[in-house]
């Protein structure tokens, strides 16, 4: 596949003939190649290197240029995203030429979660953050639509403050829905590992391993661990490693905040059908009921549609749409814009019109 176009920033003058910069070139070994994420939108990648011009040396005189080329990337097969379920109605629908499966959700569902969940009786949810307010209670409220007995059970490190924050909302010692980390961690046969990025790979100084670790060490053989992003994998791929072969691997990915996960299902006990969408991808499975788990675990929590990913695809295009380009990206293009405009002396309000 040949490269279509070479984009050239200078950023001091260089001796290089105009005419040679048109010209396709391959990059050089070392050279740092920005490739597209797990779903590529383009058929070519972009790297950037050095040029130094032929009797350039050092000082301030030297010559420097920084040079954009289009090279081909590597397409790499898309990854198959078919599943069984026998549980849930699986539709096909057609996006951009392709065919896909997704499950519908809604309330009337719930009947299903007992078959979902075969096999569980109880679902820990690790962290009082962003997602595990929001899931936590809306699976123990799906559940009791369901009539089922799973016991939904919160677990945080000692002395945390959230432990008021969960009584306020229902979960007690008393009852056995909240207690300790590694006590619920080891208790339940679906874990919900909702704490930050950060927290899940921090070290814990008083075992020298870090939180990950100790989670897996706690974990039940056979039992399922669920997240809602793919970041630890990324983190696991990092350093050569993999989950326990010995678990399943899930996720469920709400398209939105806790918050509104929860606001939405609260709003979906009146209008069916209301709620946050969510992916969810199997990454291991080790005794065959783990697509069944993930979409009860959707449907649980009010998802309207749940579509399939891989929690590799989920974790690049989070990292690289989310919190590169939403986060970061957006904000970082519009200040500099605004600041460019009104150091050459537009006014703050023309400014605010041309970069907004």
């Amino acid at each position: 596949m040949a490269a279509t176009a070479v984009a050239t920033i200078s950023l001091a003058p260089s001796s290089t003939p105009p005419a040679s910069r048109a010209k396709i070139q391959k990059p050089a070994p070392g050279t740092l190649v920005l490739g597209s994420s797990a779903a590529s939108l383009s058929s070519s990648s972009i790297s950037l290197r050095h040029v130094v011009p032929a009797g350039g040396g050092g000082g301030r005189s030297a010559a420097f240029g920084a040079r954009m080329v289009s090279v081909p990337s590597v397409e790499k097969p898309p990854p198959s995203l078919d599943f069984e379920t026998s549980v849930f109605k699986a539709e096909k629908i057609t996006l951009a030429g392709h065919d896909e499966y997704i499950v519908k959700g809604g309330r009337d569902l719930f009947y299903l979660l007992p078959d979902a969940f075969k096999g569980v009786k109880q679902i820990g949810v690790i962290g009082w953050g962003s997602q595990g307010p929001a899931q936590a209670q809306n699976l123990r409220d799906s559940l009791v639509v369901a009539k089922s007995n799973i016991v939904v059970k919160i677990g945080l490190r000692k002395g945390s403050c959230s432990f008021d924050e969960a009584r306020a909302a229902g979960f007690t010692e008393e009852n056995g829905t909240l207690g300790d980390i590694w006590e619920t961690v080891a208790g339940s046969v679906l874990l919900l590992l909702l704490i930050s990025d950060a927290a899940q790979v921090s070290n814990n100084y008083s075992t020298c391993t870090d939180n990950y670790e100790r989670v897996f060490s706690h974990m039940k053989p056979n039992s399922i661990l669920g997240l809602s992003h793919g970041f630890l994998l990324g983190h696991l791929q990092s350093l050569g490693l993999d989950f326990p072969k010995n678990i399943s691997v899930i996720a469920v990915c709400p398209k939105g905040m806790g918050p509104s996960v929860r606001r939405l299902y609260v709003q979906g006990k009146e209008i069916n059908g209301a709620g946050i969408n969510s992916s969810f991808a199997v990454h291991q499975d080790v005794d065959g009921r783990a697509v069944d788990v993930a979409l009860g675990w959707s449907v649980a929590l009010g998802s309207p549609f749940t579509f399939a990913t891989t929690l590799e695809q989920e974790y690049e295009s989070d990292i690289f749409g989310e919190r590169g380009i939403l986060l970061g990206a957006v904000h970082g293009i519009v200040e500099a814009l605004f600041r460019r405009y009104t150091e050459n002396g537009m006014s703050e309000e023309l400014a605010y019109k041309n970069t907004v």
